[in-house]
């Protein structure tokens, strides 16, 4: 229903859809300003509020590394509250939340903070800035708060959510499901890191997660409302209507499948470097492993989504994302490249793949086209009453991830195992409100 000019006149240019810009302008400006602080080097600020907590003061400060943390947590806030349409009191009160337990000098007050971010994320329907959210807030508990006699089991804690991580990106079928995965693998990444006292790298990791998560989580809403699903298994040739979000998506799905250099490959080759240096073969297996899981389903993920042939038909008829979904795409995109690029031996490496690139294209572009046959994807032209090929006849996301099938025994085993945790945490759980 359009407003009338009097509604206009009174909601004037104030309406919470003009603040949105606004607020993720200040996001952003923030993140600037974080960055500036962590690359100086020398900031160092607290200030104590008497009147409150267990000591009678409640501390909040900032130094280099918690400025880094911030610089990619705010990036994540402006990026997501600009794709945001729905449960933005949620969203600005997990933002609000998680700055000040990053920010928070003792234990109660992060503590405080911590479990209020938790409770926000569960009931308050902000995944998005939730899968950077929870595992930075996580990591920097375990850095700050946790005794050293805990690394141990932060060690095998990370190494388990990271194989359990990485199962379950290459296995599952829908887009968010893989966001998801991507934050719990870098979770147990920067638990890995911190459990083996490599704090530098237990930071970067969760500083990468915050670029990556949030990317493919607003790029699975998206598709949501574009073609009404995201599972891989009805997406397909989508760089055709969507180029631009492909492009942005493919960036995620590389950052995400640690590749060089971005800034998930960044955190790993931190976290190797110091599992080499402690000459842990077990921590070595982990991370090798990962590393083959998360390649797998970062090219399964754009391949089976963007390529190939369209499996449905509003797939086929989706046209490209809105303005600010590809401009909050591009943030978290440019801020991962950063993020990758910071040290000098990635920025070498990017040297020399651009120029690998380049020289190929010359190359392409000197010898002229090859008179060859058209490449139809290994199946035969399809006939003209097929306009959009026959999608039956490619690879589903199923059959891609068939070779990681595990046993029947042991499904059989987890799907019991699962039902009864869902059982136990049904006491739990508050009623819910039928009209």
């Amino acid at each position: 229903m359009a407003r009338t000019s009097k509604q206009r006149r009174l909601m004037g240019p104030w309406s919470m859809q003009a603040l949105i810009p606004l607020a993720a302008g200040v996001a952003l400006a923030l993140a600037l300003g974080m960055a500036v602080l962590a690359v100086r080097g020398d900031v160092v600020a607290r200030v104590d509020i008497p009147g409150f907590g267990l000591g009678g003061t409640v501390g909040f400060g900032i130094d280099p590394a918690g400025a880094a943390l911030l610089a990619s947590l705010l990036l994540a806030a402006a990026a997501t509250i600009l794709t945001s349409s729905a449960h933005r009191a949620a969203l600005f009160s997990l933002i609000v939340a998680t700055v000040l337990a990053v920010l928070a000098r003792e234990g109660f007050t992060a503590g405080f903070w911590a479990l209020a971010a938790l409770l926000i994320a569960v009931r308050g329907h902000t995944e998005a800035f939730a899968l950077a959210a929870l595992p930075m807030v996580a990591i920097v508990l375990a850095r700050t708060q946790a005794p050293a006699v805990l690394d141990p089991a932060f060690a095998v804690g990370g190494g388990m959510a990271m194989l359990a991580a990485g199962v379950w990106a290459a296995r599952t079928l829908k887009l968010g499901q893989l966001a998801r995965a991507v934050a719990l693998g870098f979770a147990g990444l920067g638990l890995l890191a911190a459990g083996m006292g490599a704090v530098s790298a237990a930071l970067l990791a969760v500083m990468a997660n915050a670029t990556i998560a949030p990317l493919l989580g607003i790029a699975a809403t998206t598709l949501d409302e574009a073609t009404g699903t995201t599972s891989l298994d009805w997406l397909g040739g989508l760089a055709r209507g969507m180029p631009r979000f492909a492009l942005l998506t493919l960036a995620g799905l590389a950052f995400a499948a640690i590749l060089p250099p971005g800034p998930g490959f960044a955190a790993f080759s931190a976290v190797w470097q110091a599992a080499i240096a402690a000459r842990s073969g077990a921590v070595i297996g982990v991370l090798a492993l990962w590393f083959g899981l998360m390649g797998f389903a970062g090219l399964r993920g754009f391949g089976l989504a963007c390529l190939g042939r369209p499996r449905s038909l509003r797939a086929a008829a989706a046209e490209d994302a809105a303005r600010p979904v590809l401009i909050a795409l591009a943030l978290l995109a440019a801020g991962g490249a950063v993020l990758g690029l910071a040290d000098p031996a990635m920025l070498a490496l990017a040297a020399v793949l651009a120029m690998l690139a380049a020289g190929l294209r010359w190359l392409l572009t000197r010898t002229g086209p090859l008179d060859v046959a058209g490449f139809e994807g290994g199946f035969a032209r399809p006939p003209a009453w097929l306009p959009f090929g026959d999608p039956a006849t490619q690879i589903t996301a199923t059959g891609f991830a068939a070779p990681l099938r595990p046993p029947s025994r042991l499904v059989a085993a987890l799907t019991g195992l699962r039902c009864a945790v869902r059982w136990l945490a049904s006491a739990f759980r508050p009623p819910t409100c039928r009209p």
